[in-house]
């Protein structure tokens, strides 16, 4: 069963390992650039991948214009479709039956960081949350990759929190197609969250406060620091990126944790666009 890759050239590094470690036989993204690092075959046309590959899972990794008809073109062909984030333009998962599958996100409960932060967020010695402070870099130039971003580090924190907020406040800017975005709420029990998206791709950094203790990582870091009363201990851990167990999960027949970020994934894009337009702070319902 062979898998294809619909990624941004940027994640050429990402590509390669994802094809090293599972049948992946072919990549296209709609730009005139190749991957700068991949060595998996490259292709200009989507419908001439997965005839040429023969693939029967397609993964999409970056977000486009469009990208919305090319998931349902690969439903329509009877192609399982794996999707790093929401969808521009489709308010809910497309394709409800058994065959084709159509997953959505939730690559986060993959991450080594992630299960690690919500163990510890639920010792009792860690007491309650206080404070969330989420930084990641957009995996490629454009809006749609930085709302991506934002989406992704949204739906950690409330799985990690378990509570919603009522609403955010969302502020944003750009210079050309680099995007910087800022997010802050509060969730009902009080715990102040706060993400922040760069164009820099590999920037990433984790925070979590509680009464008891504290945890932190960054991406130069190699590790998860936990600070409690009496000690702090640095936990370091090299292991390989959170969409490989993602797509390997996919590939073996396991369904991704159900998620519905259309939910917020939508009122998250029209309230970007709109802070972008105003140049200030917006307040956003959920």
């Amino acid at each position: 069963m062979a898998i294809a890759l619909v990624a941004h050239p940027t994640l050429g590094t990402l590509s390669s390992q994802l094809g090293d470690a599972l049948p992946v036989t072919g990549i296209y993204y709609p730009a005139r650039t190749q991957p700068k690092d991949a060595t998996l075959p490259f292709f200009a046309d989507l419908t001439a991948m997965l005839a040429e590959t023969g693939a029967s899972i397609c993964a999409f990794l970056s977000p486009y214009d469009g990208i919305e008809k090319d998931i349902e073109r690969c439903l329509a062909v009877g192609v399982d479709v794996l999707c790093g984030g929401p969808l521009p333009k489709i308010d809910s998962a497309p394709g409800s039956g058994d065959c084709p599958r159509c997953a959505i996100g939730a690559i986060h409960h993959f991450s080594p960081l992630f299960t690690k932060a919500r163990q510890q967020r639920e010792n009792p010695s860690f007491g309650d949350s206080v404070y969330l402070r989420l930084v990641a870099g957009a995996q490629s130039p454009g809006l749609l990759p930085a709302w991506w971003a934002v989406c992704n580090q949204w739906a950690l924190a409330l799985d990690l929190l378990g509570e919603t907020p009522p609403a955010i406040y969302l502020s944003a800017n750009n210079r050309g197609r680099a995007y910087h975005v800022a997010l802050t709420a509060t969730a009902p029990s009080g715990t102040i969250i706060q993400i922040a998206v760069a164009p820099q791709r590999r920037l990433a950094e984790f925070s979590l406060i509680g009464r008891g203790g504290s945890l932190a990582a960054s991406a130069t870091q190699g590790g998860l620091t936990l600070a409690g009363a009496q000690s702090t201990q640095v936990l370091h851990d090299a292991t390989p990126p959170p969409e490989l167990a993602w797509m390997r999960a996919f590939y073996e027949d396991e369904a991704p944790p159900a998620t519905d970020e259309s939910s917020f994934g939508t009122p998250l894009l029209q309230g970007l666009r709109r802070a972008l337009r105003q140049r200030q702070p917006i307040s956003i319902d959920l």
